[in-house]
This record gives structure tokens, sequence and C-alpha cells, in this order.
């Protein structure tokens, strides 16, 4: 028999508790554009400046989280510097694998759901925090003691994690970089 610890959340829990986060979204209709970034103008209004599918709050988010994630160091340059930030906008935006339009939605609605949990616990945004206390946050959602209507453990280990593995270790990412430099990340 498994036992689940608050680090280890099996995959049907997780996934039992995003349909029944999605099915508290309102319903939406999908419409279709004619090339990809009118899709991605049309669904995200407000793009950040040099991304192609993060808004604006979602790039402070990602680039506070790839920066605590990766900080720069004597060896390395932190995780907006090293392409981290970029690698998943182009992933959220499709380029990297095409079959991501649900993770988009679930990737946003975590990082909408820990900017909550945070302003709740430290009475501001994630990506105002210093360094220490959003390293942390993250471990402590990680850990699954950040509690909030959302699961945002699961969140971290199922969504975020695989993402930024694959941007550690993609071509452009990792072979810019002496194809070496994110192993303190992963071990």
């Amino acid at each position: 028999m498994r036992v689940e610890t608050s680090t280890n959340v099996s995959r049907r829990r997780f996934i039992g508790g995003t349909l029944a986060f999605a099915g508290a979204l309102p319903f939406a209709p999908v419409v279709t554009a004619v090339s990809p970034a009118a899709t991605n103008a049309a669904r995200v209004p407000g793009l950040a400046a040099g991304y192609k599918n993060l808004t604006a709050a979602d790039a402070a988010f990602v680039e506070a989280m790839v920066n605590a994630l990766c900080p720069a160091d004597r060896l390395t340059p932190d995780g907006v510097s090293s392409g981290l930030a970029a690698f998943i906008d182009a992933h959220l935006a499709g380029e990297v694998d095409a079959g991501v339009h649900g993770q988009r939605e679930l990737f946003r609605a975590g990082m909408k759901a820990a900017d909550e949990a945070c302003r709740d616990r430290f009475g501001r945004a994630f990506h105002e925090l210093d360094l220490a206390d959003a390293r942390q946050f993250l471990r402590d959602i990680a850990a699954g003691d950040v509690a909030g209507h959302f699961p945002l453990a699961s969140w971290s280990s199922d969504v975020v994690a695989p993402v930024l593995k694959h941007a550690c270790f993609s071509g452009l990412v990792y072979d810019a970089h002496g194809s070496c430099m994110f192993w303190k990340l992963f071990g």
C-alpha cells in the first residue's frame, strides 16, 4: 500500500484536484486565428516585452522563480540570463511542444495561486520577495507547506519541475553554457 506524504502526492490526486479547480473556472469559448502570433495576441492581452506568451505578471513571476532556483554565482549566470525564462515562455507558447495548451493554463493557474499564497504569507507578490524568501517559499510549495485552493505541491512537481528540467537540458540553453551549468540545480 502506497502512503502519500506532503511531498509525494499521487498523480491521481493531483489530476482530481486540478479537474475540480478547472471545473470552477468560467467557460470561455476557444477562438482560432490564422497565425500563431495573432492567436497569442488575442488569447494573452498585454504580453511582456520580449516574450511570446507571458504577460507582464507571468514574466515577473517566472523570472523571479528561475532566479530563485538558479541564482547567479561565480560559475553561472542567474536563471533569466541563462535562458530559463525564455525557454519557459517558448514552451508555453507551443514552440517546444505543440501539445501544451492545457499545460499553459495549468501553469498560469498555479502561478496565480502561488502568487496569492505569497501575498497572504508575506503581504506582497512573489516577484517582490528577496532571494532568500523566494527560495524558501518555493521550497515550502514543493514540500506541501503552502495551503490554498490549488494543489501547489503537485503543480510544483508535476508541472513546473518537468518544464524546468527540459529547459535546463535543452540544446539551446544547455549547449550554450558548456553542457554542465544546471547539474547544481538537479544533482
